[in-house]
């Protein structure tokens, strides 16, 4: 599933991080939006009132002709309301314009028959031409959300829902690309949960995993044995990788080894958990006499690998997480905004046990005073053995934000 990207992904950690790595994400909403036919351009304003002059235009084509007719709409990337979306149908040219379209990140959604597309349309102060937007095959899937579950599975972003029924849904007429999911139940007060997948043109494809959203949101429980998480918006899917890397002197042991230098991912009755160790060996000298300390660190990318945009996590209660292991590690937040050295904003020494523990870290209590949370491009889970034992053995699983709210966390 990781394919060529995994592995250019890796290089890249390899070469650009010491104890950390890369990460990072971003995701704002508004809406204020209007769309044209042939004929006829209807000014817009959306729900906020907002006066925008900025356009979207597009040519939708098919098998390298225009799509004639075609049937577009244009929504708020994070909505789940289809009565929010602005409706168009493109020329006999396949050519599309909504027009006073207020800032914000939006999906542009064309249909022709049994062929469609989804396209990310990030609105920033200026016109946004997409050019030519081709039509492909489309998509269905079928899915649980739980045994005995009744409710409703939305797509964030797009007007597509289906009927729950004793936990099962199917859904078809899908644009390939990313999907995000999510299930509303119909018990009064219950938690919605979602989970994220990708797509492909023509291809039938199963979701599972949704997790929890009010309560905590999930940022990884390894069930789809995956390095990539599904924490993020869909659109983010590009990013959001686990890693693990580890200083030359440091000899890794993994229970299997796809040369990728990454941590295994390992069925306990059932459950799949990460789980790699580590030997510590002394401290060398490089070619120009400087020392070099032995380290290894687990980590995660929460998003894009863009330090421009960042998760606000200042919400965010606490981060839990189970583990279990021998010798300790140090969990940490990483802002790459700082200072090389000043980047590890907060950390928290857990001694690992024999048994999985569940371990909640309560962030106002261990930020560095000079930082805040306001931008977070990554956890790290660094080892750290003790004088006697110079191997850290680490298991990991279900790693979750409590008390945070999704969309204050993508404000930007």
């Amino acid at each position: 599933m990781l394919g060529n990207f995994k592995k250019m992904y890796l290089s890249k950690v390899q070469r650009n991080i010491s104890t950390f790595g890369l990460g990072l994400v971003a995701l704002s909403t508004v809406a204020a939006l209007s769309a044209c036919s042939d004929s006829d351009k209807t000014a817009g304003g959306g729900p906020s009132g907002t006066e925008a002059g900025n356009a979207i235009t597009a040519q939708i084509t098919v098998a390298g002709q225009p799509a004639a007719f075609a049937r577009v709409k244009l929504s708020e990337s994070e909505s789940l309301d289809a009565s929010e979306s602005e409706f168009a149908e493109a020329d006999s040219n396949g050519k599309i314009v909504f027009e006073n379209v207020a800032e914000g990140t939006y999906t542009l959604e064309a249909k022709l028959d049994n062929k469609a597309l989804q396209k990310e349309v990030s609105v920033e102060g200026d016109d946004v031409d997409l050019g030519k937007e081709s039509l492909e095959e489309t998509v269905s899937i079928e899915g649980s959300v739980g045994k005995g579950m009744e409710g409703t599975v939305k797509v964030r972003g797009m007007s597509h829902s289906a009927k729950v029924t004793d936990g099962k849904f199917s859904m078809d007429s899908l644009p390939a690309g990313p999907i995000s999911l999510v299930f509303i139940p119909n018990e009064k007060g219950a938690d919605t949960s979602s989970t994220y997948m990708k797509v492909v043109a023509g291809e039938s494809s199963t979701a599972s995993t949704f997790a929890e959203e009010s309560r905590a949101l999930l940022l990884d429980d390894f069930q789809d044995s995956n390095y990539q998480n599904r924490f993020m918006p869909a659109r983010t899917y590009d990013g959001g990788w686990w890693y693990f890397n580890f200083e030359k002197n440091v000899t890794p042991d993994f229970i299997t080894d796809d040369g990728e230098h990454r941590f295994s991912l390992e069925d306990e009755d059932g459950n799949i958990v990460a789980h790699v160790e580590a030997t510590f060996g002394d401290v060398i000298k490089d070619s120009t006499d400087e020392k070099i300390w032995p380290w290894a660190t687990v980590g995660i990318e929460l998003g894009k690998s863009d330090k421009t945009l960042c998760n606000d996590i200042s919400s965010v209660d606490s981060i839990a997480f189970r583990a279990k292991g021998e010798g300790a590690i140090v969990f940490g937040l990483v802002d790459e905004t700082q200072k090389k050295e000043d980047q590890l904003i907060a950390q928290y020494e857990i001694t690992l046990d024999e048994d999985w523990a569940r371990f909640s870290v309560p962030l106002a209590e261990i930020i560095d005073p000079r930082f805040s949370y306001n931008c977070v491009n990554q956890l790290v889970w660094r080892f750290k053995p003790n004088n006697e034992e110079k191997t850290v053995k680490f298991w990991l699983d279900d790693i979750e934000l409590t008390g945070g709210k999704r969309l204050s966390i993508w404000k930007r």
